[in-house]
């Protein structure tokens, strides 16, 4: 009885061994969300700004830190808000994003700007309308 216990515990053990080893898929990443998306209306915006970049931005961001992502695709500091926004000559409607995020590590910023998780990626930028968008870097 002992022999016999000690024989499954052994294949077992085994069999956990190699499915360590062979994964068949990556784990999927975490998304990121913005925990300020409630609290500010600017995320309730329904238009979109100009496609600035047809591909993301890396950035490394601080936990806690109040960041201010730009909507408009207008800022000479992207992807961030630099107050472009504000030129009353160019008639600008859309609002920057405030955002903060809960750990501090690099993170996948849309410069498209055709996001719908502002303000990160999530892969928008790859529909063949954005590859294609004539209006970048205005």
């Amino acid at each position: 009885m002992f022999a016999r216990k000690l024989k499954v515990n052994a294949v077992n053990y085994c069999i956990k061994s190699l499915q360590a080893r062979y994964v068949t898929k990556a784990p999927k990443p975490e998304i990121p969300t913005n925990p300020l998306k409630q609290v500010y209306s600017a995320n309730d915006q329904q238009a979109n700004g100009i496609v600035y970049d047809r591909k993301p931005f890396k950035v490394l961001l601080q936990e806690g830190k109040m960041y201010h992502w730009c909507l408009c695709g207008r800022s000479k500091s992207q992807p961030l808000c630099d107050g472009t926004h504000r030129d009353i000559y160019l008639k600008i409607t859309q609002r920057p994003i405030r955002f903060q995020v809960t750990k501090t590590k690099e993170y996948w910023l849309c410069n498209c700007k055709q996001t719908k998780n502002r303000p990160f990626c999530d892969g928008t930028h790859k529909q063949k309308e954005i590859q294609e968008a004539t209006t970048i870097r205005l």
